[in-house]
């Protein structure tokens, strides 16, 4: 096989997590991936399948899935055996800024003269300071990098420069920094695809199925999702991928939207292929009257069997979900409401829609054929205290009155941990919200990572609520949902139980933990060691079970057959040499 061109590593949020003792709690109870935050970003799939599309040969290799399937897995040995042109590490999310670093650091120590390439929103956020650091040599700056790394990757084979390469910063020979232009900014999302066939390839052509897998338990879970657009129309304060946030930082003044048959494209192939659930990412409403229309009546021609399921930023009218009702066999809605408050709500920024319409719109879906309906609330918001926090399970209990008690209302909470976004307003400005930021810099936010609990770890101290008191509300109120739930027959009240003691060890640990921050230095790390099996094991499913969150998904003779097809057609083409790479010509860019 010849040599790959680019492999994208995926780095667990810590590093050494296998070895510290951190209490994470239930900063990734509401996401499929575990505290190690093992899911990569849909960019990888999008940017391999561009590359390989023109040419280049990447491949994928999910490090912290790998770390945390196989206690035994030697991360150092395996970037050493590896040998591509370059390689390429997400710092797309804050919460990855130790690991992806560290893993950098064991690329340049056993490939010193291989470049190291950083991306995604949090990398475009600190790119000076990320180039800085001895192991990166190049940034890829934006949303859409798909087109500037894959020039970048033919100028790393001789075939181009990188002094014209925009959303580039990289570091000269001489170790100056440069920064080209932020200028590669599409106003379509049409020249890429989210095209899962390219990971089964992968799969097959290099024999891994494990550092392909987009989470630990994405086998028994295979959720997949479809992206409608880059960028967005609110401005939640404290979101990283707000308009503000995009305008201000990520070089975008409009939502780039995906052609709706395009995107009915892409779910099709997901079908095709594979069994499980397929969610909709970002509100397809955004993008108006036209395109929603156009989206539903293509997956209406589909015949979709997979269950699918759409967030959605503000609570749709009746109307609509009659119109979903009438055109999909099996749909499901996501909204996070952050807090029952209308006041409260309006100082995270969604002050667009009250209690009483969300609650209107819920009790719609519910009537018009939604198969489930996923409300999700969150402390730590702007102007919230433990005292609003707490009320939620009442609120809870009321909604569920006013829908009959229905099964198919399913709410949750979570705290908003581990950070405050970077790129976003309350970062940006964080006393005009009400908040003290902890961390400013990439490397503090690194030291702030491997800290021992998530209260310890987070970034911010809201005026309105100590960082004790957001621990204490979050499990409290965590508890008071699920009682809720068992009481009227929405859960199981065994697994209830199970949650609630779950979430009384953890309390009992937060604070053995902070007896040992605040006690002999000296004793600390050992103190902390003694600990680790009991955090690791609490540290997820804390404030709900985290099998709630999963929708059902069945395996057809039509997946088998698919997968048996492409499993054929993939090894022919790797025996035969197939593949014909498109002529590789540079588009111009998008004006900002």
């Amino acid at each position: 096989m010849s040599r790959v061109d680019l492999v994208l590593l995926h780095a667990p949020s810590v590093y050494d997590f296998r070895e510290r003792s951190i209490m994470f709690g239930p900063v990734s109870d509401m996401v499929p991936s575990t505290p190690a935050f093992e899911m990569y970003p849909l960019g990888f799939t999008t940017m391999a399948e561009y590359m390989e599309r023109h040419g280049l040969k990447v491949r994928i290799v999910n490090l912290a899935v790998l770390m945390l399937n196989r206690k035994d897995f030697d991360v150092e040995a395996a970037i050493r055996d590896m040998d591509p042109v370059a390689f390429g590490i997400d710092l797309h999310w804050l919460p990855h800024a130790h690991g992806s670093i560290e893993i950098a650091k064991i690329v340049k120590k056993y490939h010193p003269n291989t470049p190291v390439i950083f991306g995604g929103l949090s990398s475009t956020y600190f790119h000076e300071e990320l180039v800085s650091y001895p192991c990166v040599d190049y940034v890829m700056r934006g949303d859409s990098t798909e087109e500037p790394i894959t020039r970048l990757m033919f100028a790393l084979k001789g075939k181009g420069r990188v002094d014209d390469i925009p959303n580039l910063t990289y570091k000269t020979a001489a170790g100056s920094v440069v920064v080209n232009p932020l200028e590669w900014v599409p106003d379509t999302m049409d020249a890429i695809s989210l095209d899962y066939s390219f990971n089964m390839k992968a799969v097959i052509r290099y024999r891994d199925m494990m550092g392909f897998v987009p989470f630990k338990d994405w086998l028994q879970y295979p959720v997949c999702a479809s992206l409608t657009c880059r960028g967005c129309t609110h401005n939640c304060v404290t979101c990283g991928g707000s308009a503000y946030a995009f305008r201000e930082h990520f070089g975008r003044s409009k939502v780039a939207f995906r052609d709706p048959e395009l995107l009915v494209r892409d779910i099709e192939h997901i079908q095709k292929y594979i069994p499980g659930p397929i969610f909709v990412l970002n509100d397809f409403l955004q993008g108006g009257r036209d395109y929603v229309a156009a989206f539903i009546r293509g997956l209406s021609r589909l015949n979709l069997r997979n269950p699918i399921g759409f967030e959605f930023f503000k609570p749709p009218a009746e109307e609509f979900y009659e119109f979903l009702n009438e055109h999909l066999n099996d749909y499901s809605v996501e909204i996070s409401a952050e807090s029952h408050d209308d006041a409260v709500r309006a100082a995270f920024g969604k002050h667009h829609y009250t209690a009483e319409q969300l609650e209107t719109s819920i009790q719609a879906a519910l009537k018009h054929g939604c198969s489930r309906f996923d409300l999700y609330f969150m402390t730590g918001i702007p102007t919230q205290t433990a005292a609003s926090v707490l009320e939620t399970p009442a609120y809870v209990e009321s909604l569920y009155g006013k829908v009959n008690n229905d099964p198919r209302l399913l709410a949750f909470t979570s705290p908003m941990a581990p950070f405050l976004d970077p790129g976003s307003m309350v970062f940006d400005d964080p006393a005009k919200y009400g908040y003290t930021r902890r961390a400013t810099t990439l490397e503090e936010h690194r030291q702030l990572l491997i800290q021992p609990s998530w209260k310890h770890i987070m970034n911010y101290e809201s005026h309105s609520m100590s960082p004790a008191e957001m621990v204490d509300a979050t499990y409290e109120a965590g508890v008071g949902i699920n009682r809720v739930k068992a009481k009227l027959g929405i859960i199981d009240p065994k697994v209830a139980l199970q949650t609630e003691e779950r979430a009384g060890l953890a309390r009992i640990a937060m604070a053995e933990i902070d007896a040992i921050m605040g006690g002999d230095p000296a004793k600390r790390e050992s103190g902390l060691l003694v600990l680790k099996k009991r955090v690791d094991e609490l540290s997820e499913s804390t404030v709900c079970e985290k099998s709630d969150l999963n929708w059902p998904a069945h395996v057809s003779w039509r997946h088998v057959w698919h997968v048996l097809v492409l499993w054929v057609t993939e090894n022919l083409a790797n025996l035969l040499h197939l593949r014909k790479p498109l002529p590789h010509s540079v588009s111009e860019p998008s004006e900002v």
